[in-house]
């Protein structure tokens, strides 16, 4: 069998499962987008629509086996991934060796990740797969606990019969697949994976333009849709120009902050790292390159 008949044959089970399929480069990061996409495309609902076969990374996710055998014709090195979240009614707990073997033993100790579908990863961890209980769960480092990172909305995984690029250790299930059972995501994790409430908007006093608005709410948009691994940069990028806006007296410091600290801890950066006030992190450090 060569290397795209069992990629074929994986994303057949996948799809079978009701899960959405796309490729990754052998770094395990998304390919790099078309010119016209790259120029284009700039919401979720642009993204979703694109007919390129790998544009805009999980976003080309799809159930057409035929389409995913396309996405590998001529690269069978790629990297077959699985997207999580609501679209595949997946929410996956991954664990990172060695210390999130630890937190992995300490969570199920107390209960909070019964028996359920896995895949053993290529550099010695775990996927633990649960279903997707609705709504918007939050994908992040660390969101589970140490070493324990959230795959859900706004994220993927990689599987088999992908091999890991640092390791060339291959991903593979566990001895129950293809048929073991998801059971629920345990309502204390889903708890601790739902966006914080949104901080009170700020009265502008309608000194701002429909315009200004309008260009804020883009710059709230690009943090919210940024790749995974890249939403610190690209949240940088949105407060330098934010910060522009503010030289130009489109927008007060205060509104450019609270929309911004909205959008990252939605998206699921830290506090610490996006600025718990203008004055720090890198909504702060963004907001004064700009006026600058």
């Amino acid at each position: 069998m060569t290397a795209l008949d069992r990629i074929r044959e994986a994303a057949q089970t996948y799809v079978e499962r009701g899960w959405k399929v796309f490729a990754l480069s052998t770094k395990k990061s998304p390919l790099a987008n078309c010119d016209p996409c790259r120029a284009e495309h700039r919401t979720p609902v642009q993204m979703e629509a694109c007919e390129c076969l790998t544009c805009h990374g999980f976003y080309a996710a799809t159930d057409d086996v035929d389409r995913v055998e396309a996405m590998f014709s001529g690269h069978p090195g790629r990297l077959l991934a699985i997207r999580t979240g609501a679209a595949s009614g997946l929410a996956v707990v991954d664990v990172d060796p060695p210390e999130g073997l630890g937190t992995m033993r300490q969570l199920m100790a107390e209960g909070l990740l019964p028996e359920t579908c896995a895949q053993r990863t290529g550099s010695g961890g775990w996927h633990l797969l649960y279903r997707h209980p609705g709504g918007y769960l939050m994908s992040g480092a660390g969101k589970i606990g140490p070493k324990v990172d959230s795959k859900a909305d706004g994220g993927y995984i990689v599987a088999a019969p992908s091999t890991h690029p640092r390791t060339g250790e291959p991903y593979t299930w566990r001895w129950d697949w293809p048929t073991a059972p998801i059971d629920d995501l345990h309502p204390t994790l889903a708890a601790r994976l739902r966006p914080p409430a949104p901080r009170p908007r700020l009265d502008t006093g309608g000194r701002f333009t429909e315009v200004s608005s309008a260009r804020l709410r883009g710059l709230a948009a690009a943090v919210l849709n940024a790749e995974e691994g890249n939403g610190n940069n690209t949240l940088y990028w949105a407060s330098c120009k934010a910060g522009e806006m503010v030289r130009a007296g489109e927008i007060s410091e205060a509104v450019a902050y609270d929309v911004l600290f909205t959008a990252a801890a939605q998206l699921g950066i830290p506090e610490r790292d996006a600025g718990r006030d203008p004055r720090h992190g890198t909504i702060g450090s963004g907001l004064r390159r700009g006026q600058r």
